[in-house]
């Protein structure tokens, strides 16, 4: 079946040919892989990944600023209001009480002594004596203390005639001082104030985490207080009111010397609820005098600029907390993202705080703008101007929230992303070396080869001679079929060796590219030219005039080559900014194809039934050339 002396001959004609284009191919890929792997272009992808990275974490951080802040100012106002109803429910808790009090201090000062109703001052003075002594007794715990002090101080205060000249003016200090007279209204108010602020104080900041328990239940249902959702909601809305001192360890960790020095301001909620709200407590009715101090411009300011302070400082502090600095580095471990590349984009507490303040800062200014833009009088319904107002909201915090590739459109950022994560190396490498260029070389190889070891001696007469003596035509294209085939696998020996030799000098780290992926694809080359040579080596047999053998063969060689090279760009290896879909469609007429360089560098299995595809064919066409060479007619 072999003949010796034969793949002598086919190796002196050929191997000079074999030996320019198997160091050519050399040559090219040392060329490839060393200039690739310098550097440069790990570098750009690095530069392109990293700016992705960096916007992307900015992006999301300022997204988490605003965030924090109106849930810090939807926190300040639920506050607000949960702390004027708490001292509502109190006030109402205690007014009835001081109606009835009221009523009988109001009889004991009908019954106090008239001077006119006295012969002699001593008689009065002692009546005045046994009056006071008869004073309504009260609770020394309860509303009626501040209601008898009051009427007390009242009293006291009342105008003496021998201090005005004229009975009028006296008369007109008489009735300025009646309408001085404590009511249950005031004398409940000041009880409230003075010794059940603190419950009032107390009950508004439980409403506040019960209001961060609701929001986090209605993320969750399974949230309860123990929940990192509740205690992140509820830390966000009191953080800024700090009550009771709750955070000032946090802020003291977060910064030295941050916690607030002035306490969340209470004090102008109590004195801004009127005796009109209080009337409309008595009645049952909602008090609009304080409610519209809550919602005054005086109050908002006050509120934003509590938050804005406090805000930035928990997210700042928070963000980079060493526990949150892992958790971002796991995260973005996948993109090459350690410890020290994580540092070198400069997230200190310092820098963040400032991002965040200035994202606050710019909404606020932006926010106080736009809503002054915006016409009441223009809307039919105030669900009509409210859905207006959140629409500009939701603008507003998306314009000064959105990062690179969300300011861009949406393809052109897709192919930003698609670049930075690109392996670049590996489609050099893989895609466009060992599956397109590296291939032509060879191809040429195949065609000039194959056709020169059949058809070619065939032509030329020469074959006539060769079968004249004991070898048999399966000796020929036995033979024949072993040298292509050696020389092919020969030229891809050297490749590899080339290829891992190169390897070794590049810098690992940018590529997912391994010794044991460069050998799949030097194995994939391989078998794509021992695919080409069959074919080849089927025309060489089939036909007996070298043109049209080299003609069929070469020309569907150079087409699957060209067609690979054309689908190439239509690909998905290519990155969506320059790839034309419509190129695609070349790869299904290409046996080349099957070479599937994107499943080994990813590390799937898809690539074995393609390249044992490849293989069967490669088969196919040298046993179906054997058989036809032996059956056919030779020409004289």
């Amino acid at each position: 079946m072999f003949s010796k002396a034969l793949f002598k001959q086919s190796c002196k004609a050929n191997g000079v040919m074999w030996s320019i284009i198997t160091a050519a191919v050399c040559f090219m890929l040392a060329c490839v892989m060393l200039i690739s792997g310098s550097g440069n272009i790990a570098d750009v992808k690095n530069a392109v990944e990293d700016t992705i990275i960096v916007e992307t974490i900015n992006s999301q951080m300022e997204k988490q600023a605003l965030t924090f802040y109106d849930r810090a100012n939807v926190g300040a106002k639920y506050f607000d209001n949960s702390f004027v109803l708490e001292f509502k429910n109190e006030y109402q808790g205690n007014i009835s009480k001081a109606n009835e009090y009221q009523t009988k201090t109001d009889a004991w000062i009908a019954s106090m002594p008239k001077v006119s109703d006295y012969e002699d001052l001593t008689q009065y003075q002692a009546a005045m004596l046994a009056w006071k002594a008869n004073a309504p007794a009260y609770d020394e715990n309860s509303v009626e203390k501040y209601h008898i002090y009051l009427v007390s101080q009242w009293l006291e205060a009342a105008p003496k005639q021998s201090d005005y000249s004229l009975t009028e003016d006296y008369q007109k200090a008489v009735a300025a001082w009646m309408e001085q007279k404590p009511t249950a209204a005031y004398s409940t108010y000041v009880y409230v104030t003075k010794d059940l602020i603190t419950n009032v104080y107390t009950n508004a900041v439980s409403d506040v985490q019960a209001y961060a328990l609701k929001l986090a239940k209605e993320i969750d249902e399974t949230n309860d207080e123990n929940s990192q959702a509740y205690k992140e909601l509820m830390a966000s809305m009191l953080f800024s009111i700090n009550p009771g001192n709750q955070f000032s360890e946090i802020y003291e960790q977060y910064e030295a010397g941050s916690t607030p020095t002035q306490d969340y301001d209470v004090t102008s909620l109590v004195t801004n609820i009127t005796a009109s709200d209080l009337v409309k407590w008595s009645n049952n009715q909602e008090a609009s005098d304080v409610q519209a101090y809550i919602n005054s411009t005086e109050r908002n300011e006050y509120r934003n600029e509590r938050t804005q302070y406090s805000t930035p400082i928990l997210i700042a502090g928070n963000l980079t907390s060493e526990s949150t600095k892992a958790t971002m580095i796991t995260l973005l471990k996948d993109y090459g993202v350690d410890e020290a590349k994580y540092d070198s984009f400069g997230y200190t507490y310092e820098s963040v705080k400032h991002m965040c303040k200035t994202s606050i800062v710019s909404f606020q200014a932006r926010y106080d703008y736009e809503i002054s833009l915006i016409d009441r009088s223009s809307y039919d319904s105030d669900e009509a101007y409210e859905a207006a107002v959140a629409s500009t909201i939701a603008k507003l915090k998306s314009d000064l929230t959105d990062g690179l590739l969300d300011s861009l459109p949406k393809d052109v950022s897709d192919a930003i992303e698609e670049i930075g994560r690109m392996d670049l190396y590996g489609l050099i490498v893989g895609s466009i070396f060992f599956k397109m260029a590296g291939l032509l070389l060879p191809i040429i190889y195949i065609i000039m080869a194959s056709n020169n070891l059949v058809s070619g001696q065939v032509d030329s007469g020469s074959m006539a001679y060769v079968l004249s003596t004991s070898t048999k035509r399966q000796q020929v294209t036995f033979t024949q079929a072993c040298y292509l085939i050696s020389s092919l696998f020969a030229m891809i020996v050297c490749t590899t060796i080339t290829s891992c030799i190169c390897f070794a000098f590049i810098d690992h780290a940018n590529t997912s590219l391994t010794y044991g992926k460069l050998i799949l694809l030097n194995l994939g080359a391989f078998l794509t030219l021992f695919a080409i040579s069959g074919i080849n080596f089927l025309t060489s047999c089939w036909f007996d005039r070298n043109k049209r053998s080299m003609a069929i063969g070469g020309g569907f060689s150079m087409f699957f080559l060209v067609a690979t090279m054309l689908g190439l760009f239509g690909s998905q290896v290519i990155p969506s900014v320059v790839r034309l879909d419509a190129l695609n469609y070349f790869n299904y007429f290409s046996i080349i194809s099957l070479f599937d360089s994107v499943s080994i560098l990813d590390g799937t299995y898809t690539f074995i039934w393609k390249l044992a595809i490849l293989l069967a064919i490669g088969a196919v066409g040298y046993v179906v050339g054997a058989i036809r060479f032996k059956k056919k007619d030779l020409p004289l």
